[in-house]
Order: structure tokens, then C-alpha cells, then sequence
């Protein structure tokens, strides 16, 4: 078991008697805001007591004087300070009834309110409708917040929606094929991105199929995308956060739904365990396109995945709410070819996911904060096998518990929290290698504020520092936020700023110059050295220039230090050798978006550019002492660009829907990436053994000879899918028919070129899919 030290006590000692100090503050404070007034409530809907997760609120008195808030992950919000009188409250959500009351607000007293929105079954022609521009829609750097209607607008290969086919059509999202489940974002790899469900890590959530993720757009309430300059809140990486809230489930009646396409079949259910108060929601999917392929496409698509999700929610009072979140997935396939390959039944990647967590979040009806309670497990298991004899596993675990406190002083916010948490790491890299095992244990605290100045300028400071069991000293990383409105609330120019400073000290490690090896080893940085880290920039502007256009331009910088790199090793299967890199990232990406209530179109331009630096010095096998004991090997300082440099990315989005029908199409496009060539082939002999008798029967090893590192790149990728939907309603039953096409034009886009062979590896061909969805409402 990991070892605490005494300075690691004394600093969570610390932490606990901040956190009561803290409060006690908070309680004398008590006695001056109950001399104010606030209006408190939850939002959900009538028809399925679903919680209405950014819902505007406005409330308006009879001065003029008019404030605004969204709903938080709970359906909640809450106004402080409210002067004494007469006020409107107006509740409104896209596709639902506004509901609109008279508030008598008397002083020093305290109102909750139980809001129930009705759906709007009226048919609007094509009308724009500008709302008030709140918190939750305000423009920040480095930010994209996702829901479920938006992941619709992605045509997929079946009748399901996923966030991984989202993510791909923002500007700074790289990934390197349609399989392998790697997501590189502004320069960052996939093992510096934090992906969160319910505030579970999952370590590898991307499937072994591009197109799909751990995530269907049935279980997501919305999702919050940091591609960079993200709060103190979060931590333990360095490149981008991708925080999910699931939905809650029905608590007034059973629904569900189920697929059946070409890739995979689904099935959802949504059930009051106790009406209005509890309700359980389960969904699973797994694919069968390893079945469907060589009827459908005439050649084998090996892969296989999977993945379950239980929800379990309930009220315990109307300002309380506790959860229980779980999630496993299964991937497993040869992410290296489809018939070109020789070792398809021996070359072979898989991983295993799972998550539990446990959440309790309380919001007091006569006190302006929330509290929020939260343990976790995660764990992954990774396993690749090169040849019959060469096989790889790792392992890794993480408990976590979490503590927040949040003060909603009306225009002061005061976010902060405390968390402990352990991780477990086993790892295996060879038949001839000793299994290993570590561990590190870590706690600390965050703090994040939020200052608004005369109502066009809004301040965002935090900071968040860790300390761990063994390792380096603290870390403490400073984060600041800026959002300035020129004139005010209803401004329709907004700028913003990000700035922060990021560490990790679990660091995932994975042979990068490979992608058909995923494989990945979860472990702690090595004691006494640098742990990765970076620095992040971000600023940009967003304009409503007509009440259907909006426009938006924001450039980063991002400075990454310590980081693994894999060396090239001579021998074909020879195991990875790592050193150390800096990294600098840099882009510029621009968004337009047409938004109408029966057309959509997005598109997007990313111009972007990474460079890795490497210093002369020593490459050894892992960064971890302990792990593997092979020689270490000279390095001489290079500066090259790393295999998810593409350095333009574009990508159109449009969606038309009339009646019962809905097509949608999408093109992307992204310029090459860098790659090496491969020169050729030789055989290696053993000298030691050529003064023998072996010498004359010896056939030697293989070895690869390479050209300059990462001199060349491969061709521009593009690719263009459409997808139409026709839906039929038969009173509670719905089903939708889905007609699609990926990769219309079958256009031969390269992946990547077989090492063991030579022959060259393309992305998926010209794909028809048929998919039916049957839905219980």
C-alpha cells in the first residue's frame, strides 16, 4: 500500500482546517444576508421530470432592475440579494412552454419553488428567437459546451448519436484514423486529456472504431469541452478536459429505446424506481460490424466493442439529490490492418474500462452554497500482443473522494474543495520481464472565484495545488479567466481570455510512433524528476452579427515541458525506449454558425502547429526506474514535428429538417501528417555467436532502417458522409428509419503504412448503413 508521509498529514490537516475556518466565515456571514431576500428553485419537466439543465431564468423587478441565471447540473438556480417587492420570474427552455409568475418577496424571508415545464407541441415557421444572454451561454475561452442536439447533426454510420463524432468536427481535434480510439487535442496526447463521467475519470473512453465513444448521446445530459485554459476545479493533465453529466433518468413513467444498424445494436431503459423521486436509467450497446462486414463491405473489419452504463438517482428532499454512476466498456481488434496484414489472428490490441461513483449534492433552501460529496473508482486494462511469444498488459486503479463547497453570492462566486486520491499501477512489457507494481497517493485543494465589474467584465482567478506521497514538492497551479462584455448583458460581441499553469504527475505512456499501438502504461513520474507541465494561452472573440450568424476567432499558445517521447527502436519488435521532449503548440481556429429552427450549418477552420524539441541526452527504455533494465542509448537534439501535426483542418456541418424528415452532411478535410519512412530491411547477427558452431545455422534478428524523423507526411485526408432520417409516431411509440453513406466518394484515405509488411494501410472504404430505432416515450 502506498506510503504517507508525515508532511502529507500535516498538509491535509491543513486543507481540513481551511476548509472549517472557511466556513465558519460563511456562517457569520449569514447574519447579513438574512437581512436580503432570495428566490431559489428546480426546473424540470412536466412530461418526464427530467432536470432542465440551462433553463433561463430571468427575474425582473418593478425598478427595472433585471438578473438572469441558467440551471446548473441539477436543475437549480438561485437569486441572493434580492430586494424586497414585487418581481416577474420567467422560466424558458428551448421547446417548452415559458412559465412566468408574480413574486411577492417579502424581506429577509426565503422562496423555493418547484417548477414544472411543459412541451411545446405548436408548429413554428422559421422564426429566430433572441433570449437574454446568461452565464451559462456566455462565450469563454477554450470552451465548448455540448448537448445532445448538436451530436445529432453528425451523420454516423447507424441511427445512434455519439460524442466521439462530434468532437472530431471541432477545429484543434486531431485523430490519427477511424480506429485506435485516439484523440489528440491542441498539441495535447490522448493520455494528457482528463475525460470525466460524473465526475469519474475514464482512462481510454474512446472505442476501438473511430466513430464511437463510451458516450451515446442517450445518457448525456450535456458535456463541458475544454480544449485549454480550464479552471481549478480540474487537474491531474495537461491538455484538455471533456467533463459529461448524465442524465437523470424518468421518474414518472418507463421509456426506452432500441437500434439496429450495420455497426452496433442498443438498447436504453429509463424507469421511476419510485415516482418523482427515484428513478434508474441503463443503456448498452455493442457492436456487429465484425459480423455484418464481409457480407456488407466484402472484407473483415476485425474489431469488437461494447459498453454498459447504470444510472441510479433520487431526491431525497427537493434541494438534495444522491446518485450512484457506473460504466464498463470492452474494445478489442488489430487496429493495424484489414487483409493486408499476415498476423491478423496473433497482432491484437484490447482495453477494459470501468467507473463507479457515488455523489450527494445539497443545496440548502435558506442559504446561498451548495455542497457536493463524491467518491469514485476507476480502473483500465490494457493488453497487446506483437507475436506469439511477445505479449504486453498494464493496469491501473484509482480510488478518489472529493468534497466541494460553492457560494453564489449574487455577482461573487466562491467555488472550492478538497480531494485525496490513490492510484494503483500494474504493468507487464515482455515474456522475459519481471510483472511490476507501484503506487502513489496524493491530496490538495482548489480554489476558483468569480468577480463581475460593473457588468461588462467578469473575472475568473483560481489556483490549485497537490501534494504526493513520494515524488516532487507540491505543485501549485495559478488558472485566471476573463470575460468582457462592452455593453453589458445584452452585448453581442464577447471576448474572452484563459491563462493557466497545468501539471501531472500520472503520466500515461504509449508508443506514439506507432498508431496501430495503442497501448498504453499508466504510472507515476519518476521520484526527483520534473513532472509534465504546461502552460496554456488562450484568447478570442464571439459575435452575434445577425440574430441567426455567429461568428467566433480564438488563438492559443501552449508551452508543454518533461514530456515522454518514444524513440525509434532498430529492432522491428524491440520494446520502446523513451526520452525527454518540450513541446510548443500553436493555432488559430474560426467557427461560423447558421442556426435557423429547420436548418443548421456549422463550419470550422483550424490552422495549427506542434513542435517537439529533444535535448541531447540519454533515452532509456520507460521513465520508471524499476520497470524494464535494458541499456540506455544516446540521443543526439532534434526538433521535428510529431505525428499529430496537421497543420490545417476544415470541417462543414449542415443539417435540414422538414416535416418528419432530417438530412444531414458533413466534409472534413485535414492536411497530412507527419510520418517516417521506412528505408528497408536487414538481418542482424549475433557476433558472439559467429566464433561457434551456432554461427553457421544463426538466422540473426530483423531490423528496420529509417529515414530522417518525421521528414515526410502522408496525404491530405477527406471524407464525406450524409445521413437521412424519416421518423414515424404511432402515440407513445416512435420509431426512426436512418439511410446513410460514410466516405461517399470512397475515397482511399491512408492510415498508416504496415511495418512488417510495406503494404499500405487505408481508413475505412465507402460504407452503407440501414439502421431502425424504436422509441418508448
Amino acid at each position: 500500500m502506498p506510503r504517507i508521509r508525515p508532511r502529507h498529514l500535516k498538509f491535509l490537516g491543513t486543507m481540513v482546517l481551511l476548509q472549517a475556518v472557511l466556513l465558519g466565515l460563511s456562517v457569520d456571514d449569514t447574519t447579513v444576508l438574512a437581512q436580503r431576500a432570495s428566490v431559489s428553485g428546480l426546473v424540470t419537466s412536466a412530461d418526464s421530470g427530467d432536470l432542465m439543465v440551462g433553463a433561463t431564468i430571468v427575474l425582473d423587478g418593478l425598478d427595472g432592475e433585471r438578473r438572469a441565471v441558467a440551471t446548473g447540473i441539477e436543475g437549480l438556480f438561485r437569486f441572493s440579494r434580492v430586494r424586497p417587492g414585487t418581481h416577474v420570474l420567467t422560466v424558458s427552455f428551448v421547446g417548452f412552454t415559458p412559465w412566468v409568475d408574480t413574486l411577492q418577496v417579502a424581506p429577509a424571508t426565503d422562496q423555493f419553488l418547484e417548477i414544472e415545464l411543459i412541451e411545446d407541441e405548436t408548429e413554428l415557421g422559421e422564426l429566430v428567437v433572441e433570449t437574454v444572454r446568461t452565464a451559462a451561454d456566455r462565450y469563454i475561452a477554450g470552451l465548448e459546451t455540448i448537448t445532445p442536439s448538436a451530436l445529432s447533426r453528425i451523420p454516423m454510420p447507424d441511427v445512434t448519436y455519439d460524442l466521439a463524432g462530434y468532437l472530431l468536427t471541432l477545429p484543434g481535434f486531431v485523430s490519427a484514423g477511424d480506429r485506435g480510439g485516439q484523440l489528440f487535442v491542441r498539441g495535447g496526447t490522448p493520455t494528457q486529456n482528463l475525460v470525466l463521467l460524473d465526475g469519474i475519470p475514464i482512462y481510454q473512453p474512446f472505442h476501438i472504431v473511430g466513430f464511437y465513444s463510451a458516450f451515446p448521446a442517450d445518457i448525456i445530459s450535456y458535456a463541458d469541452v475544454y480544449a485549454g485554459g480550464f479552471g481549478a476545479r480540474y487537474g491531474g493533465r495537461i491538455s484538455s478536459v471533456i467533463d459529461i453529466v448524465s442524465v437523470n433518468g424518468n421518474k414518472k413513467k418507463v421509456t426506452g429505446a432500441a437500434t439496429i444498424a450495420p455497426f452496433v445494436t442498443s438498447l436504453r431503459v429509463e424507469l421511476p424506481i419510485s415516482k418523482d423521486a427515484v428513478s434508474l436509467t441503463v443503456s448498452w450497446r455493442e457492436s456487429v460490424i465484425e459480423k455484418v462486414a464481409p457480407h456488407l463491405l466484402g472484407q473483415e473489419l476485425p474489431f469488437h466493442f461494447g459498453d454498459l452504463f447504470v444510472k441510479l438517482h433520487g431526491y431525497m428532499t427537493p434541494t438534495s439529490s444522491v446518485s450512484f454512476t457506473g460504466l464498463r466498456t470492452f474494445d478489442e481488434g488489430n487496429v493495424l490492418s484489414l487483409e493486408t496484414a499476415k498476423d491478423l489472428d496473433v497482432r491484437s490490441s484490447s482495453w477494459k474500462n470501468e467507473g463507479y461513483g457515488i455523489r450527494y449534492l445539497f443545496l440548502p433552501p435558506d442559504y446561498p452554497a451548495m455542497f457536493e460529496f463524491a467518491i469514485h473508482y476507476s480502473g483500465m486494462e490494457s493488453e497487446f500482443r506483437l507475436t506469439e511469444e511477445e505479449f504486453r498488459s498494464s493496469k491501473v486503479q484509482s480510488f478518489a473522494l472529493n468534497m466541494q463547497f460553492h457560494y453564489l453570492l449574487g455577482d461573487t462566486q466562491l467555488h472550492y474543495g478538497i480531494f485525496a486520491n490513490t492510484h494503483i499501477f500494474d504493468y507487464r512489457l515482455g515474456a522475459n520481464q519481471r510483472a511490476q507494481r507501484s503506487s502513489v497517493t496524493s491530496g490538495g485543494g482548489f480554489a476558483d472565484t468569480r468577480f463581475i465589474l460593473k457588468k461588462v467584465l467578469r473575472i475568473e482567478p483560481g489556483v490549485r495545488f497537490e501534494s504526493f506521497s513520494h515524488g516532487t514538492s507540491m505543485s501549485v497551479g495559478p488558472r485566471l479567466r476573463a470575460i468582457l462584455l462592452p455593453w453589458g448583458s445584452r452585448s453581442r460581441h464577447q471576448f474572452s481570455a484563459a491563462w493557466g499553469r497545468y501539471h501531472q504527475q500520472i503520466v500515461g505512456l504509449n508508443n506514439e510512433q506507432d498508431v496501430s499501438e495503442v497501448f498504453t502504461i499508466w504510472a507515476s513520474s519518476p521520484q526527483a524528476k520534473a513532472v509534465p507541465e504546461a502552460t496554456h494561452l488562450i484568447a478570442g472573440w464571439k459575435g452575434r452579427i445577425f440574430p441567426w450568424l455567429e461568428l467566433s476567432a480564438e488563438g492559443y499558445r501552449k508551452w508543454m515541458k518533461n514530456l515522454a517521447f518514444p524513440i525509434f527502436s532498430e529492432s522491428v519488435n524491440g520494446t520502446t525506449r523513451f526520452t525527454r521532449v518540450e513541446g510548443d503548440a500553436r493555432g488559430l481556429d474560426l467557427k461560423l454558425d447558421v442556426s435557423l429552427l429547420s436548418f443548421y450549418m456549422g463550419a470550422s477552420y483550424g490552422l495549427a502547429e506542434v513542435k517537439y524539441t529533444r535535448e541531447l541526452g540519454v533515452g532509456r527504455t520507460i521513465l520508471i526506474p524499476g520497470v524494464v533494465t535494458t541499456a540506455s542509448v544516446q540521443e543526439d537534439a532534434r526538433t521535428f514535428f510529431p505525428p499529430h501535426d496537421r497543420r490545417h483542418q476544415m470541417n462543414v456541418v449542415t443539417q435540414y429538417e422538414w416535416g418528419q424528415n432530417k438530412l444531414s452532411m458533413r466534409w472534413q478535410f485535414g492536411s497530412g501528417l507527419p510520418f517516417t519512412k521506412v528505408n528497408g530491411y536487414y538481418e542482424s547477427l549475433d557476433t558472439d555467436k559467429l566464433t561457434s558452431s551456432q554461427g553457421l545455422t544463426q538466422t540473426g534478428s530483423t531490423y528496420v532502417s529509417r529515414s530522417t524523423l518525421y521528414g515526410d507526411r502522408l496525404p491530405n485526408y477527406h471524407r464525406f458522409d450524409v445521413s437521412y432520417e424519416r421518423r414515424f409516431t404511432f402515440e407513445r411509440v416512435h420509431a426512426t428509419l436512418q439511410l446513410g453513406v460514410i466516405n461517399v466518394m470512397n475515397r482511399e484515405n491512408i492510415f498508416s503504412y504496415n511495418i512488417f509488411t510495406g503494404d499500405r494501410v487505408n481508413q475505412l472504404p465507402l460504407i452503407p448503413s440501414l439502421g431502425l430505432k424504436i422509441e418508448l416515450e
